[in-house]
C-alpha cells in the first residue's frame, strides 16, 4: 500500500510481494525544440536529445496519452486520492517521459479496451504489463521492457490445490477479461474436453479486482494473473490467499502503440536511455521486481537497430 516499501520479489514467486512505496504519476513536462530548430517546446518542458524523434503533432500537443488498467497492483492502481494512477508502470512512464522531454499522461482503462482504444485513436499507447503476442502484433507494435510469466492463486484453505493448467479440468477459474490468462484457460479447457475430462468453469470478469473477489467469496476456486500481480494479491490477504504450483509461460511485456506508429522508436530509445543510466533498474528494484528486468528494450521482440 502507499507509503511502505516492498521486498525483492523472487522470479519463481515463492515469496509474496510486500507493499511498495508509491510515486505519483504526476509527470513533469519536458520537451522542446532541438538543436537549431525554431519550433517552440510545450509549456513547462525541458529539452532532451530524444525530443526531435517525436512526431510534430505530439510535440505540439505536449503529451502522449497512455492507457493502463488501475486494477492490477503493483503494475497499476489508484493512489489514496482515488484519481492518481500509481505503480511500477506509472514510474517507468514518468521516467520515459523525462527522457523524451514530454509528459506521458496515464489514463485508467479496462484492460480489454486498451488495444481497441489505441486502434481507434483514443490513446497513443498502452502500458499495463501487456503480453507481447503475435496476435496482438497484427494491430500494435510492442516496445518490450520486461519479462515474466503467470501464476495461479486461491484460498489457502482450498483442499485440492491445482499445480498446473492441466489440473484445472472441472475446476472454477476467475480471470480478467481480455488477458492472456483467459486464453490460457480456454486452451486448457479444450484440452480437458478432448481428453474426456470435464471442461474448466471459466469465469471472466471486467477487472482483476472482481476476479479476486470471486475467489475470496468462493464463487471461483482459482485465479490466474501475471506473476507480480498474483504475488501482490497473496501478500495483501494476510495468509488468506496462497500461490499454487509454479509460474508458467514466461513472455515479454511491452508498451503498445499503433502498428507502424512513429512513437515506437523514440519510446524504445527512451527506455534504452533509462536502462543504461540505472533509472529502470532502480524502479524495478523499488517495487521488488528486479527479476522481471531485461537487458535492453526490444521492438516486437527484436533488438533496436
Amino acid at each position: 500500500m502507499p507509503g511502505t516499501t516492498s521486498p525483492r520479489l523472487s522470479r519463481r514467486m515463492r515469496a509474496p510481494l510486500a507493499a511498495a512505496s508509491i510515486v505519483t504519476i504526476a509527470l513533469s513536462l519536458s520537451a522542446c525544440a532541438q538543436g537549431d530548430s525554431d519550433e517552440p517546446a510545450p509549456a513547462g518542458s525541458a529539452a532532451t536529445d530524444l525530443t526531435a524523434m517525436l512526431p510534430d503533432d505530439v510535440v505540439d500537443r505536449g503529451y502522449i496519452t497512455v492507457a493502463g488498467d488501475a486494477s492490477y497492483p503493483p503494475i497499476g492502481f489508484m493512489d489514496d486520492d482515488g484519481t492518481t494512477m500509481v505503480g511500477l508502470d506509472a514510474d517507468i512512464a514518468k521516467a520515459i517521459g523525462e527522457a523524451l522531454g514530454i509528459e506521458l499522461r496515464k489514463e485508467n482503462a479496462s484492460f480489454d479496451s486498451i488495444i481497441p482504444g489505441i486502434q481507434g485513436g483514443k490513446y497513443d499507447a498502452g502500458m499495463s504489463w501487456i503480453n507481447d503476442t503475435e496476435e496482438r502484433r497484427a494491430i500494435v507494435d510492442f516496445i518490450d521492457y520486461s519479462q515474466d510469466g503467470s501464476s495461479m492463486f486461491g484460498l489457502a484453505s482450498l483442499a485440492e490445490k491445482p499445480a498446473s493448467l492441466e489440473e484445472l479440468c472441472g475446476r472454477s477459474v476467475a480471470v480478467q477479461k481480455g488477458t492472456a490468462q483467459q486464453t490460457d484457460v480456454e486452451t486448457a479447457s479444450t484440452a480437458c474436453e478432448e481428453a474426456g475430462d470435464p471442461a474448466v468453469d471459466l469465469q471472466v470478469y471486467p477487472d482483476q479486482t472482481a476476479a479476486n473477489l470471486a475467489v475470496k467469496s468462493e464463487r471461483a476456486e482459482v485465479s490466474i494473473a501475471d506473476m507480480p500481480v498474483a504475488a501482490w494479491q497473496v501478500s495483501e490477504t494476510d495468509g488468506e490467499f496462497e500461490l499454487f504450483g509454479e509460474p508458467y509461460g514466461e513472455v515479454m511485456h511491452g508498451v503498445a502503440v499503433l502498428k507502424g506508429s512513429e512513437l515506437a522508436e523514440p519510446i524504445a530509445r527512451a527506455l534504452e536511455q533509462i536502462m543504461e543510466d540505472g533509472t529502470y533498474e532502480s524502479i524495478l528494484d523499488e517495487w521488488g521486481m528486479s527479476d522481471a528486468a531485461i537487458d535492453a528494450p526490444l521492438i516486437n521482440g527484436e533488438p533496436l537497430s
